[in-house]
């Protein structure tokens, strides 16, 4: 097992049995309504033939099948209202340069400089205001996921946050912190696991959609084992 992931001992588990945990993904998935995976898929699929990030954020049929998917992916819905669609649009838009920036950074590539593209990811998630408050991390990750597909894994609070062991005040209110650490981890994971051998159909959608695939299967596992002791 690599030393660069001793410090998240989930991170040991999911790397250790990587394929297991897509499969057991695969067989029950925790997304139970059919809108969710459908919603995902078309719009994933609209960014990958546009080509560029840049150029998905100026697509409204991509933007409308974006801001659809987040809408059953649940934002909006809990502490947080997702702006009208045109204000919504505008917004991506407003930041396509720095997206353009980030267009050729892959987390599973050796050469990622990972402490800088973090904090240009960073940068742009707190700029990003889709939703109305002030705790963005969630919501501008779910976005950007479906816009740098190759380079921002969407995180929770469900899954995310307990993979990585945080406690709700610091995911809250230190959410760059939050952020900067799991970047780097999935950066070291996708490394050793090469997500790109694994994307196929339904939610194996692109490489960092298939590290929070088995990231989600973890958790669930490991949840369940505890109840049933």
């Amino acid at each position: 097992m690599s030393p660069d992931l001793n410090r998240w001992p989930l991170a040991q588990v999911l790397v250790g049995r990587f394929p297991e945990w897509l499969d057991r993904f695969d067989r029950d998935p925790p997304f139970r309504r059919p809108e969710q995976l459908a919603c995902h898929r078309r719009t994933i699929d609209r960014r990958f033939d546009i080509g560029t990030g840049a150029e998905a954020v100026c697509d409204e049929t991509f933007l409308r099948s974006l801001y659809e998917t987040l809408k059953a992916w649940g934002i909006g819905s809990r502490g947080s209202k997702l702006r009208p669609f045109d204000e919504f649009s505008a917004e991506l838009g407003r930041h396509q340069v720095a997206i353009t920036a980030l267009e050729s950074a892959a987390l599973d590539d050796p050469a990622l400089r990972t402490h800088d593209v973090s904090e240009q990811v960073w940068e742009l998630i707190d700029s990003l205001s889709i939703v109305d408050n002030k705790a963005k991390v969630v919501s501008a990750t779910k976005a950007l996921h479906h816009v740098l597909p190759n380079l921002v894994v969407p995180m929770d609070r469900e899954y995310t946050q307990v993979f990585f062991g945080w406690h709700n005040p610091q995911f809250h209110y230190g959410q760059r912190e939050c952020f900067t650490e799991a970047f780097d981890a999935f950066s070291r994971i996708a490394q050793v696991v090469r997500p790109a051998e694994f994307v196929g159909s339904g939610w194996r959608s692109s490489k960092t959609k298939v590290l929070d695939n088995a990231l989600v299967s973890v958790v669930r596992f490991l949840r369940a084992a505890t109840e049933a002791n």
